[in-house]
């Protein structure tokens, strides 16, 4: 990675609206961060300023207001994929859509599409902070995260904290949905992690690219014909499409960190994640190369995602809920953690 150095101020500004939902923005010389707060608390722009690049996807039909552009059925089960633009969500309580004790939960839950509230909390020449929280409507959780950024830093630092105000034990999925985009990956990109287990998820239909069901060390892996090949290799965006969801795993035991990049070779830019393994246990990797031409992409998303969860993906949520594979927890418990992001060049 290569350090670059300047003397610009932090600055935050809450004078934005889009769509007529607020918007925050957080910036310093080489980051310029856009923050949703009406909706979801999405970080939609994510923006490296030196080369003046989003790292994150737009989908063409832009970022839309709930409270003003709705299907006349809106009591449906896929209202993300309705609303969904790209950017970075934070997902909460769920992923797959189900009865969980009566309450019906639609899919990847409720929090990354109702209003958060926030503060401006630190706002100085070397730091400025900004505090997020909410609370779904039809489970008791409160959920609250600080996002900063200091001056002479290409780091996004984020600390949260979650809270069960129930008097019961929950169970949930708990992700951050980050999904990178065009033109960052036009060229490809390489995938470097701490993680050394990849399994394929078997319920995606073709074309994809790894083979279904199936477990490996990573970067190992094959295609559907039973061709081996380095799975952290993303091809160029002229390669032919395709789709497909797996999950790497088994982080470092010793210190409970995680980690990835995910970098661009010609372009000289990457992207730099770390989070708590013991808390985040699985990365999700999703690829959808305009490969599914039916809803909700109609043939025009192109992302790679790499997306820190509490566990993976399932058909089955009642059962692996049973398998104690979801997040649980206890009536009143708080639950901290912390990650970043930062942009970085390559020399």
């Amino acid at each position: 990675m290569q350090t670059i150095k300047s003397n610009q101020d932090c600055s935050v500004t809450d004078d934005w609206s889009l769509k007529g939902m607020k918007v925050v923005y957080l910036e310093n010389a080489f980051l310029r961060i856009g923050i949703l707060a009406d909706r979801g608390s999405d970080i939609f722009e994510f923006k490296y300023k030196p080369l003046d690049l989003d790292f994150l996807l737009r989908l063409d039909k832009g970022i839309q207001n709930p409270a003003q552009v709705f299907t006349q059925m809106r009591d449906t089960h896929n209202q993300s994929e309705d609303y969904y633009y790209g950017g970075w969500q934070e997902i909460l309580p769920n992923s797959p859509s189900f009865n969980y004790r009566g309450a019906s939960l639609g899919l990847h839950g409720e929090v990354s599409l109702i209003p958060w509230k926030y503060a401006i909390v630190k706002n100085t020449a070397e730091e400025v902070a900004v505090k997020f929280w909410t609370r779904p409507l039809r489970m008791p959780l409160l959920i609250e995260k600080t996002l900063s950024l200091e001056k002479n830093s290409a780091q996004l630092k984020i600390t949260e904290q979650l809270t069960n105000e129930s008097g019961t034990q929950l169970d949930i999925m708990w992700g951050h949905h980050i999904a990178f985009g065009l033109p960052f990956l036009n060229e490809g990109a390489s995938i470097d992690t701490n993680a050394k287990t990849m399994e394929v998820h078997d319920d995606i239909v073709a074309p994809r690219r790894y083979k279904a069901g199936q477990t490996y060390n990573w970067p190992q892996a094959e295609d559907p014909t039973g061709k081996a090949f380095d799975a952290s290799v993303i091809p160029d965006s002229s390669a032919p499409a395709y789709r497909d969801l797996s999950f790497l795993s088994n982080f470092d035991s010793a210190t409970n960190k995680a980690h990835y990049t995910i970098t661009n070779a010609q372009q000289k830019v990457g992207f730099k994640v770390n989070w708590d393994a013991n808390l985040f246990k699985c990365l999700w990797l999703w690829q959808e190369r305009n490969a599914s031409q039916d809803f909700p992409w109609w043939g025009k998303c192109y992302t790679v995602a790499l997306e820190p969860w509490t566990s993976k993906y399932t058909n089955e949520p009642d059962k692996a809920i049973q398998n104690g594979e979801w997040l649980s927890i206890k009536a009143g418990e708080v639950i901290s953690t912390s990650l970043s992001a930062e942009a970085f060049q390559t020399k």
